[in-house]
């Protein structure tokens, strides 16, 4: 999300307060150290974005993408956000809303793996595509 308040970190704060049912299960599944004994911090503020929940040993972004999105404006944002985030040598994954609570063991294996090859230093595929609107996904 770009930064529309004055101070970055009161709306990171905002963020954590505000998070919804799929932001709360995926911070249950990687805060302290769950994750390949990597460290995540939420809401981290990387201007001009705010991410999602980020691991700065790794450099890994994991975003959870709600309803805003998917529409042609939200995906050309977030692809700009990527490319821009690849750039600073930054892997973004992205989950839908619906894949983190419905698909949780899938999701859980895929940050898990790139968590295991960004640690070892290995390069990310590049670049990953959006997250395809919520019809798209089978429900």
């Amino acid at each position: 999300m770009a930064l529309d308040w004055q101070d970055p970190q009161d709306f990171a704060k905002h963020l954590k307060r505000a998070a919804t049912s799929a932001g709360y299960l995926m911070w249950q599944l990687v805060r302290n150290r769950q994750r390949c004994g990597a460290k995540f911090r939420r809401e981290y503020v990387k201007e001009p974005y705010i991410l999602d929940f980020y691991c700065p040993e790794a450099k890994l972004c994991i975003e959870c993408d709600g309803q805003p999105h998917f529409t042609s404006e939200g995906i050309a944002r977030d692809r700009a956000r990527t490319e821009w985030l690849h750039t600073q040598g930054i892997e973004v994954i992205r989950f839908t809303s619906r894949e983190v609570e419905q698909d949780t063991q899938r999701m859980i294996d895929e940050i898990d793996a790139a968590l295991k090859r960004r640690l070892q230093g290995d390069p990310p595929p590049h670049p990953p595509a959006p997250s395809p609107p919520e019809e798209e996904k089978g429900s």
